[in-house]
């Protein structure tokens, strides 16, 4: 079994740009048009590591954001998804990128389609992977869902227990290799409060949606917990693409040709 060095990957530049609570850190693989892609929470850049060089090798240029307080990038004074979505502006603004095509995984789709709908110039094009889609009732019963747990244990069996928690509540088909990502970025970042998994049900995507006039893919995944919002965010924007995938959210890491396959079809059309 293969398991993934978390500090580089092969052939990326790394670097850090000035975001508003410090600097963020972030990965780029190639040339060309750019891509940014922003993880889920409460994981970091290095959850694209296959998605990168692909999305290279495909004539772009991949940027991979550390969101604030994950991976290798400073906490927030704020934490939240406004935060999160500033530190995607600082990026594309102190790289000079232009408008780019954003792709948000989960909790980093709602960053991606918060930035898309306050800053539309910076957003050529928009991809919302599972990003959850939901209502004040459940977004309230998600509250404290997923508590922030980061005592070191003196015998080293919190990261043992970790797995074990991620093996209980995450998706049944992540190989090793995804649950290794999941464990170790998550001691990576830190006893920040207030981030991850707990920022997500207290903001309110419903009033972004509107807002965003780029174009959009929905991919829906279908044994993702969150496959429901990628029906509803369908419902109310029909005019966005909309695309099903067969597995659940750690198609990024254990399917990534099957994950890119829309993408890259929708970018084309995007971006050229």
């Amino acid at each position: 079994m293969t398991l993934p060095i978390l500090t580089a990957l092969p052939g990326e530049r790394r670097g850090y740009v000035d975001g508003p609570d410090g600097q963020l850190h972030y990965r780029s693989h190639g040339d060309g048009p750019p891509v940014v892609l922003i993880h889920q929470a409460p994981w970091a850049s290095i959850q694209f590591r296959h998605a990168l060089p692909m999305l290279a090798r495909a004539g772009y240029r991949a940027i991979a954001l550390d969101l604030p307080a994950h991976g290798m990038s400073d906490p927030p004074a704020r934490p939240g998804i406004n935060a999160y979505a500033a530190a995607i502006g600082a990026l594309i603004d102190g790289l000079s990128l232009g408008p780019c095509l954003l792709i948000g995984h989960r909790g980093g789709g709602l960053a991606a389609g918060h930035i898309a709908a306050e800053r539309p110039a910076l957003v050529v094009g928009l991809v919302l992977d599972n990003a959850p889609y939901l209502s004040a009732a459940e977004r309230a019963e998600r509250i404290g869902r997923f508590p922030d747990n980061q005592q070191i244990a003196p015998d080293g069996s919190h990261f043992t227990d970790r797995w074990a928690w991620v093996r209980r509540v995450g998706d049944p088909d992540w190989s090793d290799e995804t649950v290794h990502v999941s464990v170790a970025t998550y001691f990576m970042h830190g006893p920040w409060k207030e981030h991850g998994h707990s920022v997500i049900p207290l903001h309110d995507f419903e009033r972004d949606v509107p807002r965003i006039s780029c174009p959009t893919l929905i991919l829906a995944s279908r044994t993702d917990p969150l496959f429901p919002s990628g029906g509803r965010l369908r419902t109310a924007r029909p005019d966005w693409s909309y695309a099903e995938l067969p597995g659940g959210p750690g198609m990024v890491l254990d399917r990534t040709d099957e994950w890119i396959e829309p993408i890259l079809e929708f970018a084309m059309k995007a971006v050229g």
